[in-house]
């Protein structure tokens, strides 16, 4: 069985040590097997599944030859790699004991198990330079621990990626989905140049799937144009630069590209938890705002809220306040709610933004209240109405 090479360097980066290799025979690995139970007298401390009963902190696995995955002696926990079956020799890894709990070590084993199965014609991972590997490896511990959310809040970044990375500066973070046709796939490294000619310095990118990334700039270059030093101020400014970036990509690669931003954060503390409040708002802005690519998080609180509803009261609550909720269905009738919404309910501007004349807007705005007996003109009808199309639209797609 062959291990793809890159495997060791994942595990490493999930439990923060370094992993030693070993070769060891098939007899030298099986009497550790023994050794490890004759301490404990009894051959019985093994369970159905190869646990040793009673000893959390020491495990094999089923079988104590050639399935063995890892083995604890109490100083050094060792994962078999692969065997050479000729030379009955075991090459597998080592580490410290205590440097790993028993659910890494079990997450290890996965891993194992499941790249050990694939086939040898993949191709090792190549790193054209340092950078780019600390990079990946920098995302693998991102992806990680945003998958786990007590630990948002709380994880920093490790040290060894800090300083290789500038993380204690203040940035704005970006991230970047993209729905993109296998045959136009958009590599990183076309990616990094594409940004750092936009930006105009050098890009910290973060791959965190094959089509996803996590990015940031420095605050001076994305809020220059904020004419103060106020929060909505950079926000707005936030919003003329990610237009500009998100146009820039767009014509520069096939596909859908989905675009969110952050305020100034310092990436060494608030690295995990800004990405994941960044991918939770593209997912509201793709859930609730089809037509749109630029989701930023300020602009979806009400989609949040709705989203956390269960969905039996969301539907009680259309079943109570939706009456005819088919109209939503209506493209017009969509876009122009949405458009009205937008605006701060102003029938000028809506007129003006859908290139309708005023009247026209006033009949669609009538024909609504006739169809749901909400007049949206007035300030709680309207608030009724968005909720209510919110909660409709997530509904509908379940």
């Amino acid at each position: 069985m062959k291990l793809i090479p890159d495997l060791k360097q994942q595990i490493e980066v999930i439990i923060g040590t370094t992993l030693d290799e070993y070769e060891i025979t098939i007899q030298e690995w099986t009497q550790s097997v023994v050794n490890l139970v004759g301490l404990h007298g009894n051959s019985e401390i093994f369970g159905d599944e190869g646990e040793i009963q009673g000893l959390p902190d020491h495990s094999i696995s089923q079988s104590t030859l050639s399935d063995v995955i890892s083995l604890n002696t109490g100083e050094r926990i060792f994962f078999k790699v692969r065997m050479n079956e000729k030379e009955e020799t075991v090459v597998c890894w080592g580490c410290v004991a205590r440097s790993i709990t028993v659910e890494t070590r079990r997450f290890i084993e996965l891993l194992i198990r499941t790249n050990t199965g694939r086939s040898d014609d993949i191709q090792p991972i190549v790193y054209e330079n340092d950078r780019e590997q600390y990079l990946t490896e920098l995302g693998l511990w991102l992806t990680e621990q945003i998958k786990q959310p007590t630990k948002q809040e709380s994880e920093s970044v490790p040290d060894r990626f800090v300083v290789a990375a500038g993380l204690n500066a203040e940035k704005i973070l970006f991230l970047l989905q993209g729905d993109t046709p296998d045959a136009h796939r958009l590599r990183s490294k076309e990616l990094n140049k594409l940004l750092e000619s936009y930006f105009g310095e050098e890009i910290v990118l973060i791959p965190l799937g094959e089509q996803e990334w996590i990015f940031m700039g420095d605050k001076e270059i994305v809020t220059e144009e904020a004419e103060e030093d106020t929060t909505e101020a950079k926000k707005d400014s936030l919003n003329a630069f990610c237009l500009g970036l998100h146009e820039l990509v767009a014509s520069e690669w096939a596909g859908v590209f989905h675009l969110s931003a952050s305020l100034p954060c310092i990436p060494a503390q608030q690295l995990v938890s800004v990405t994941a409040l960044l991918k939770e708002s593209v997912q509201l802005g793709r859930a609730f705002h089809v037509t749109q690519h630029i989701h930023l998080p300020w602009d979806l609180h009400l989609e949040r809220l709705v989203a956390s509803i269960p969905d039996e009261q969301r539907i009680r609550f259309i079943q109570e306040t939706g009456k005819d909720t088919l109209i939503f269905n209506d493209s017009e009738t969509l876009a122009t709610l949405e458009t009205f919404f937008s605006l701060d309910c102003n029938v000028s501007e809506t007129a003006k933004r859908l290139f309708i004349h005023r009247n026209t807007l006033v009949y669609r705005l009538d024909k609504i209240k006739q169809e749901i007996g909400y007049d949206v003109r007035h300030f709680e009808s309207a608030v009724l109405v968005q909720f209510l199309l919110l909660m409709y639209k997530v509904t509908k797609k379940h």
